[in-house]
């Protein structure tokens, strides 16, 4: 095996104004380097600083689709335990009231299936 020449690193000291200290830690927080360190000598070598950014809004969007699909989910346990107590009565009567609350529950998944439409046409205007 031959043996490697080793590049010897120098160490080497900066004082900058804080403004510019500001600067690179913004940078810093952006970058996919872990160090202040790492990032001086991405840009001593030119090398791209690739920077990450993060948009809240389809996160936000996400949650809202979740609840209102967590809110379609409970009316449907309840539309099911409706159900089934209707078909384990013989009165007629009973029957009916029962199907009126069915209806007022179908009515509220119709409400949350438009309010997601709205969610959803907003957010891709």
């Amino acid at each position: 095996m031959g043996a490697r020449k080793k590049s010897r690193l120098k160490q080497v000291e900066s004082r900058i104004p804080e403004k510019r200290y500001q600067e690179l830690v913004n940078l810093l927080s952006k970058s996919q380097n872990v160090t202040m360190s790492a990032l001086i000598r991405d840009i001593l070598s030119n090398k791209s600083i690739v920077c990450k950014t993060h948009d809240e809004t389809y996160e936000l969007l996400l949650d809202q689709m979740q609840s209102i699909q967590m809110e379609i989910h409970s009316i449907g346990v309840n539309i099911n335990q409706v159900t089934r107590y209707f078909n384990s009565l013989k009165d007629p009567l009973r029957k009916k009231a029962l199907v009126k609350q069915v209806e007022k529950q179908l009515s509220l998944v119709g409400n949350k299936m438009e309010e997601l439409e709205r969610v959803l046409q907003k957010s891709f205007r």
